[in-house]
């Protein structure tokens, strides 16, 4: 019995291994292989988006950490000129 499907070998005429075939390929217990094929495509395809996208965050992530860097000694470097300036002026 497959899923519900009750088959009895010595009945099983030709016009009925295709009535099984046509309900096996309706229910999708059996998949053309094209059909495999184009999923294995599109799993590829998408498997590459995702590893550019990964690449992608992570130069965005140290490019960040970098500039981030770079404006935390501009603004040390603007603070410690404005208190030297502050001292000057008194």
């Amino acid at each position: 019995m497959i899923d519900g499907i009750p088959i009895n070998v010595e009945t099983l005429t030709p016009v009925g291994l295709y009535i099984l075939l046509v309900l096996l390929l309706f229910f999708e217990r059996v998949v053309p292989i094209g059909r495999v094929r184009a999923e294995q495509e599109n799993t590829k395809y998408w498997r590459e988006v995702s590893d550019k996208k990964d690449l992608t965050i992570s130069q965005l992530t140290e490019t960040n950490r970098l500039l981030a860097g770079g404006v935390g000694e501009t603004v040390a470097k603007v603070m410690t000129e404005l208190q030297i300036k502050a001292g000057d002026d008194e």
